[in-house]
């Protein structure tokens, strides 16, 4: 069983990174609220927790998780545009320079998805810390118990987020290092220079 899954998720890598960025994203979503209610005619206070979720952001939030996704595709995929016909000196120019963007700007195709999930992330500690100055907070009840859970729940997104950033650059970092031929194997230069010749522009980049 164990196997089977590795076997997936090794043949399905980047689909794998796009449910984990993607399942982020919907975690720190998320709005969790922590409230202390004086209740009228009783010694102590209620604690209250709240859980909101924006439907929009819902909606949008592929677009954050697609965009990290975009830095793992050789030249965003320009690559794959047939350059037969009379406008094949310029498709190859575009598909090199697609190339040379990507090996520059691909690691920054996640920081809006960085920036998204910090910001979610936020949102629980500020609420706690308000909590805390709360002047019905030493009698309110469960408030603690509450406060665990919450703070047990944004330390497990916070460990996933890590986890999904790390494996989402690595990959990365994995694809542009696949694409740089060095100098000590002459074969494989040699052949790399052939697919290079064949497709008609700087697909491997050779030292």
């Amino acid at each position: 069983m164990f196997e089977t899954i590795s076997r997936y998720i090794r043949y399905h890598r980047c689909g794998f990174i796009f449910m984990i960025l993607q399942v982020t994203m919907m975690l720190t979503l998320l709005e969790m609220r922590i409230e202390i209610e004086a209740t009228p005619g009783q010694q102590r206070s209620k604690t209250r927790l709240f859980v909101f979720l924006d439907p929009m952001a819902l909606i949008y939030s592929p677009l954050y998780s697609g965009f990290a996704m975009g830095g793992m595709f050789y030249g965003y995929g320009m690559i794959y545009l047939r350059s037969k016909g009379p406008l094949e000196g310029f498709l190859s120019r575009l598909r090199n320079s697609a190339l040379s963007v990507w090996q520059q700007c691909s690691p920054l195709m996640i920081l809006p998805w960085c920036i998204k999930i910090v910001q979610g992330l936020c949102k629980l500690p500020v609420c706690l810390w308000m909590c805390l100055f709360n002047e019905n907070r030493p009698q309110a009840d469960y408030f603690v118990l509450l406060a665990f859970l919450a703070i047990g729940f944004w330390l497990y997104i916070v460990t996933l987020a890590i986890t999904s950033f790390i494996l989402a650059m690595r990959l990365n970092i994995r694809l542009l290092c696949a694409r740089t031929i060095g100098r000590s194997d002459h074969e494989l230069r040699a052949y790399a220079q052939g697919i290079n010749e064949l497709l008609g522009f700087e697909m491997l980049v050779i030292n």
